[in-house]
């Protein structure tokens, strides 16, 4: 079984209206959920990495999106919309200020521990998509295969010229 595990802002999705990150990489929390409005989602729009992520769903692979998003629910209706589904979907509980590869590393894990999946086994079989790279480190660190969406997305962009 394939794990493949995604980010979405930056990485599936185009937020970059409303973004801002902090130094180190790291979303600006009180500035993104201050920004984070019905008007605001709906002039989101999709990457090219996006139609990858939709075809691993298709192939039956294991899709889990894993946000810095405090997701509400113009969140889901945007993910609905656009078609980008997962099996399972991680992200920031509201007042969760940690930083961005801490906060993933810690629901990855614990995801996979309710499963019951050896984590050996899990990060041996995962590919985790994410634009920030302090989150690529983290996810390099305990063993899973990563792929820097900001790369990818420039490549698919320029095949599409």
């Amino acid at each position: 079984m394939q794990y493949k595990i995604w980010d979405l802002d930056g990485t599936v999705i185009d937020s970059s209206h409303r973004y801002s990150t902090l130094p180190n990489g790291d979303i600006d929390l009180p500035k993104w959920i201050a920004d984070n409005t019905r008007a605001n989602i709906e002039q989101d729009t999709l990457l090219p990495l996006a139609r990858l992520m939709q075809s691993n769903y298709a192939h039956g692979d294991t899709v889990i999106i894993c946000t810095a998003r405090v997701l509400g629910i113009w969140d889901k209706v945007f993910l609905a919309e656009h078609g980008i589904k997962a099996h399972f979907i991680l992200s920031r509980a509201l007042g969760d200020n940690r930083g961005d590869a801490e906060m993933k590393r810690a629901k990855l894990i614990a995801l996979f521990s309710d499963l019951k999946v050896p984590f050996a086994r899990w990060t041996r079989n995962a590919t985790f998509y994410d634009d920030n790279q302090g989150v690529l480190n983290m996810a390099e660190k305990i063993g899973i295969r990563t792929r820097n969406a900001v790369q990818l997305n420039l490549q698919l962009l320029k095949l599409r010229a």
